[in-house]
């Protein structure tokens, strides 16, 4: 996704240049400017979160991931859009919750867990011990 909304906005910024390029000139231009973060979003995952919280009525809640080198996010649902795009490109994984976390270092999807944007947030209110 972020793949091609970089692509279109080099293409957006290669069709503002100036008439006096030849079109040669401005496709060369934007393939490169495509092709180059193609590579980058596959060796650049996001960092592990530093700080996460998670409740115990969800320590037993278990998640999917995909497991390959560019997906960072873990899904409630086994059958979510973003999850299904890593049919032939990973392997599913079913885990726990605090495990997809600690060890795989995930963050929730926000197409099918967004609910769960709690657990990563440092300032949230939270009541302990009862």
């Amino acid at each position: 996704m972020k793949v091609a909304l970089f692509a279109l906005l080099a293409f957006a910024a290669v069709a503002c240049q100036p008439e006096k390029e030849n079109s040669e000139a401005i496709a060369a231009t934007a393939t490169e400017e495509a092709a180059v973060p193609a590579t980058a979003a596959v060796a650049e995952k996001r960092p592990a979160p530093v700080f996460f919280f998670v409740p115990q009525e969800l320590v037993d809640k278990r998640v999917w991931i995909c497991d390959n080198e560019v997906s960072d996010i873990f899904h409630l649902q086994h059958d979510c859009p973003i999850l299904v795009q890593c049919k032939g490109n990973g392997t599913f994984r079913n885990l726990k919750l605090p495990r997809a976390i600690e060890e795989f270092g995930r963050y929730n999807c926000q197409e099918c867990s967004k609910e769960l944007d709690v657990i990563f947030d440092e300032d949230a209110v939270r009541v302990l011990g009862q």
